[in-house]
C-alpha cells in the first residue's frame, strides 16, 4: 500500500479557519444573553448580518453582529433605526 502524504497547511489556511460563518454553513446568532458574569451566545439560527452604527458623536467604530430575527428586532427597539443595517445570510 502506498501512503498519500497530504501537502502542508499553510498559516492562512489555518486562520481561515477560525473565522466563524467564512463557509457559510449554519450560523448561530452571537447575541449576548449573559450577565455580567459571562458571554452566553443566543444559539438560535442566525438570519440576519447586522452593521450597528454609532451615531453619539464620540466616533465609536462600527459594530457587526450576526443575529436571528428575534435579537434583532429586539436590538431595533433598542437603538435608533437609522443606525443599523441587516442584510440577509
Amino acid at each position: 500500500m502506498v501512503k498519500t502524504q497530504l501537502p502542508p497547511v499553510s498559516d492562512l489556511e489555518r486562520s481561515l479557519v477560525e473565522i466563524p460563518g467564512l463557509d457559510r454553513g449554519r450560523q448561530l446568532c452571537e447575541c449576548d444573553h449573559g450577565d455580567d458574569e459571562a458571554y452566553a451566545a443566543c444559539g438560535r439560527k442566525a438570519k440576519w448580518r447586522v452593521t450597528v452604527d454609532c451615531v453619539c458623536g464620540e466616533n465609536h467604530p462600527r459594530r457587526v453582529e450576526i443575529l436571528c430575527s428575534r435579537c434583532l428586532r429586539t436590538l431595533r427597539q433598542l437603538q435608533d433605526r437609522d443606525t443599523i443595517t441587516a442584510r440577509r445570510l
